[in-house]
Order: C-alpha cells, then structure tokens, then sequence
C-alpha cells in the first residue's frame, strides 16, 4: 500500500439509513435530505465501516459494492509533499492532472482521527470529515494503533463499481468503476 495510502478494501454495503427503533429491531430512518449513513463489511480484511457520506454527490445502494482507502495525502507518492498551500487549519490543493487521486477515485473528503478503541478484541478508528463520521472496525493488525494515531489527518477516497461490475468481480473479473 505504500506510506501514504494506509488502508485499501473493496466493501459491500449491507444498510442504508437503518437505526435502532423503540423495540431494538433496525428500522430505515433518515434525518438529513443530503446525508446517508451506510454499514458496510470489506472483502479482505474482515473489516465493518459505518459511514456517513453526502448522498447526492455519491448515490450508493444496498448490494452495492465500492472501494474504500485510507490516505495520509492526495498525492500519489512523497515527492508531491509539502505542495499544499497551507494557512492554519485551511490547505488549499491544486492537483497536477495525473498527480493525485482524485484522478482514481469517485467521492473524497478530508478529516481527522479523534478516538481509537478496543472493543471485545477488535479495533475501531473513529475519524470526523467535518462533522460526518466514520467508524472502522476490524482486526488489531490491519487497523495498527501506530498507524492511525488520534490527531492525524486522513483523506477517505471512494470508488463505487456498477452492479453488473461489481457482480462480475466476485467472478474473478476485477470490478470496474461506474460513471
């Protein structure tokens, strides 16, 4: 995965929206017009995110399966560091088209760490993108404490594949990017 790129897993999205109800069962609920919060488990690492993301920008649907990575930056390699124009806790990026990944993926958004737990033998990363939020579970080796540290900044990418592409995928094929 290289420095930069922490975290990368193809997800199936199990839920859209549920929430606990007055019995305990899970029922479809959304607040926000804008905003969805999905619970999805990952191909490979035996990884659970819930996440929450702007669903008109990235629509996204039970079955569905999509790209998930982790990055310390948007650059694809180190060289590129340090090229962010940066005043306090505002950083302003302008890409060199082939440079970052923006170029490979469909939806980003920057955030920031701020909770890691253990809980019954599993590790979770909380991380905030401005108030949406994330929760990555899985197991203490693929989500290290010294790799996500509280406080660090993280760019959550995301690639969703078309159905038939992503059905195909589980053939063998490598599932294919929807436009």
């Amino acid at each position: 995965m290289g420095d930069l790129l922490v975290f990368v897993d193809v997800f199936e999205l199990r839920e859209l929206d549920m929430v606990p109800g007055k019995d305990g069962k899970k029922v479809k609920s959304k607040k926000f017009d804008k905003v969805s919060r999905l619970l999805a488990q990952s191909e490979s690492y035996d990884t659970e995110v819930i996440l929450d993301f702007n669903s008109q920008i990235l629509p996204l649907y039970e079955g569905e399966k999509f790209e998930l990575a982790l990055s310390r930056s948007l650059y694809r390699d180190r060289d590129h560091q340090g090229e962010l124009e940066a005043t306090g806790d505002v950083a302003y990026f302008t890409p060199k088209e082939g440079d970052s990944h923006l170029d490979d993926y469909d939806y980003v958004m920057h955030g920031k760490i701020f909770k890691y737990a253990a809980e019954n033998g599993k590790a979770i990363v909380y991380i905030s993108y401005g108030g949406l939020l994330m929760a990555l579970k899985g197991e203490p080796r693929t989500l290290r404490s010294n790799t996500f540290k509280v406080g660090d900044n993280l760019y959550l990418l995301l690639k969703k594949f078309s159905t038939q592409s992503a059905l195909q995928g589980s053939e063998g094929e490598q599932p294919q990017r929807a436009r």
